[in-house]
């Protein structure tokens, strides 16, 4: 009879089998390829999260001031340097920000800030550069440089200069603000799952990051573009990681669904192997429900069917494959699960709203394929 196992190099008692060195034992499983390195969900959400011409300003404000954005932005990082403001926005309640805080604002809805609710707006933003004062029509909002230094915005002071740090004086507000241009530079899932308005205060790294944007728009230099908008991935980084750590009574959608014992595993495998050929049978198989049981459960956790996911994954996949040189239609369908370019594209403009080509003409004139 044969002996057990035993580490120690000690044959095991009679009556027990002994078996090979655990190093050679592979977990019994009809899916082996479910046991691949564990995906950080969040991480992975924002590394598809990319922005690429983003509007980045510096204002300084002084009361009564209001602004309102009209520009239909996807996503608006507000952040209170120092002072405080109002956020407003219909069929939200009023918020009050305070120095340190940071406001998160879901487009395409207009939403202000100003010093008060009842305060009029003074400026209105109609586009990335494009704002005027209230009460002009659109067509006369000049277009101004991308990046602006320093807004003054309410009562002018003799002696005050837009831009200039030592015109700052005590019962100012000072605002950061950094847009999104396109529902596509961030990923639609994370897009999806954002409340229309978050407020985070003291989002750990952000401070930081804040005199850096500062710094970094009083200077036009070369690559200011593209150092400003990685400054503005960052901040929204660290504010999406600080409200996932936080939110325990009512974390975000994405925490709910991957605490779910079987969408969790099912998120990591599209997430792990999107080319897969998945179908809702094959993953309602590997998760050990019913077709139509996790069907139900995945939509209802996630907010879209299993197969609507996936196609949005590999899509955003194939987006951003689209910005490497060098890489054809039919190596991107390969790549991220299509059996070839003519299924990509139609995925592709499906998804979108345009062909896989007619996007890459895109990108090199939004701030280039960086």
């Amino acid at each position: 009879m044969g002996h057990a196992w035993n580490p120690t190099g000690r044959r095991a008692p009679d009556g027990m089998a002994e078996r090979p060195s655990r190093m050679s034992v592979r977990p019994r499983c009809a899916h082996p390829f479910v046991y691949g390195e564990p995906v950080d969900l969040l991480a992975d959400l924002l590394r598809h999260s990319r922005a690429r011409g983003a509007a980045v300003a510096r204002s300084i404000v002084q009361p009564p001031w209001s602004v309102c954005y009209l520009d239909a932005a996807p996503v608006s990082i507000h952040a209170v340097v120092r002072g405080s403001a109002w956020l407003l926005m219909d069929g939200e309640p009023p918020r009050r920000l305070h120095a340190g805080d940071i406001a998160i604002v879901r487009g395409p809805q207009p939403h202000t800030l100003a010093d008060d609710p009842a305060t009029p707006a003074h400026i209105v933003v109609y586009g990335p550069n494009r704002y005027a004062p209230a009460g002009e029509p659109p067509d006369r909002a000049g277009d101004r440089p991308r990046v602006s230094a320093g807004h003054t915005y309410g009562r002018r002071r003799h002696g005050d200069s837009e831009g200039d740090h030592q015109g700052d004086r005590d019962g100012d507000t000072a605002l950061i603000r950094g847009a999104y241009q396109c529902a596509d530079d961030v990923s639609p899932w994370l897009l999806e799952s954002l409340p229309p308005v978050l407020v985070l205060s003291g989002a750990t790294g952000a401070q930081r990051i804040l005199e850096l944007v500062g710094t970094e728009v009083d200077r036009p230099e070369p690559v200011q573009s593209v150092v400003l908008d990685r400054l503005l991935d960052l901040l929204f980084m660290v504010s999406l990681r600080t409200w996932s750590e936080r939110q325990d009574s009512d974390p975000p959608r994405w925490r709910r669904a991957m605490a779910d014992p079987a969408i969790g595993r099912a998120l990591q495998l599209l997430h792990q192997h999107p080319s897969r050929p998945w179908t809702v049978g094959t993953l309602a198989d590997t998760v050990g429900l019913s077709r139509s049981g996790f069907a139900r459960r995945f939509h209802t956790l996630v907010g879209r069917p299993p197969i609507s996911y996936l196609s949005q994954l590999r899509i955003t996949l194939a987006a951003e494959l689209l910005t490497e040189p060098g890489q054809t239609l039919d190596s991107i369908a390969r790549t991220v699960g299509y059996a070839d370019a003519f299924s990509l594209s139609s995925t592709f403009k499906r998804v979108r709203g345009v062909s896989p080509n007619e996007y890459r003409d895109e990108l090199g004139g939004v701030g280039g394929l960086s």
